[in-house]
């Protein structure tokens, strides 16, 4: 995807992106919109097992519900994966679910 508009806040003249990324177990949905609401522009998710997100619905739900919501935007979901083809796999899932891009 291009980067969208929503992406930036502009200061000084420049197009600035406050990014929030955290590791295993620190971005769930209410931590993410606290961060949103202080000036974060963009947002990571977690980091997720890949190979688990593409094959369990159960994870995919506990992580973004049954999609990502319309104020979550824009998120980047992280996936740990050892195999390209889990991290393929893994991708595409959060593709369906709304997902801005991955990492």
């Amino acid at each position: 995807k291009t980067l969208s508009r929503e992406w930036f806040t502009r200061i000084d003249g420049k197009d600035v992106i406050f990014a929030m990324a955290p590791m295993v177990g620190q971005s769930d949905l209410p931590f993410r919109m606290i961060c949103r609401k202080y000036g974060a522009t963009l947002i990571y998710s977690e980091m997720l097992i890949a190979s688990q997100f593409a094959s369990d619905k159960n994870y995919q739900q506990q992580a973004f519900g049954t999609g990502i919501r319309k104020e979550d935007h824009p998120i980047i979901i992280q996936f740990a994966a050892n195999e390209p083809e889990d991290f393929l796999n893994a991708a595409l899932e959060a593709q369906r679910l709304g997902a801005d891009g991955v990492d």
